[in-house]
């Protein structure tokens, strides 16, 4: 895993590998922390990136052997924008019931002020941003 934190803005690039989410969470929680990122907005960010970056393995890379996830983030004033990218190809669980799975796009969309997914050819992009709470 590489990771690039210039100013304010964290970017990771993860590889498709499930083990790796647990690492990412803490580098991006102590990344929020330094800049001074409200707890509870620490934690609902945690919840939505996590989601994102568990549906890019999952779905993104299902039937590769290996990929990159790249991990955005960048914090412009009270604004977080987070980005979730994979060059891969999300495809449908094979047999699984439909309505037991895709909660969550229905987290993210509820627990961030936008939360958008945009797949194409080339992967999908997942956006999520959250207006942070003001500072003490």
């Amino acid at each position: 895993m590489t990771d690039g934190t210039s100013g304010q803005v964290l970017t990771i690039d993860l590889p498709a590998d499930p083990s790796r989410l647990a690492p990412t969470r803490e580098r991006l929680r102590a990344w929020l922390h330094a800049q001074g990122v409200d707890e509870w907005d620490v934690e609902t960010v945690l919840i939505a990136t996590g989601e994102a970056c568990a549906n890019a393995i999952e779905h993104g890379y299902r039937f590769a052997s290996e990929g990159i996830t790249t991990l955005r983030v960048e914090l412009r004033g009270d604004r977080l924008e987070i980005e979730v990218r994979d060059h891969g190809g999300w495809r449908p669980t094979d047999g699984e019931d439909a309505s037991d799975r895709g909660r969550g796009r229905l987290i993210m969309a509820r627990v961030m002020d936008e939360a958008t997914i945009v797949g194409t050819p080339e992967g999908t992009c997942v956006r999520l941003v959250k207006r942070l709470a003001p500072a003490d």
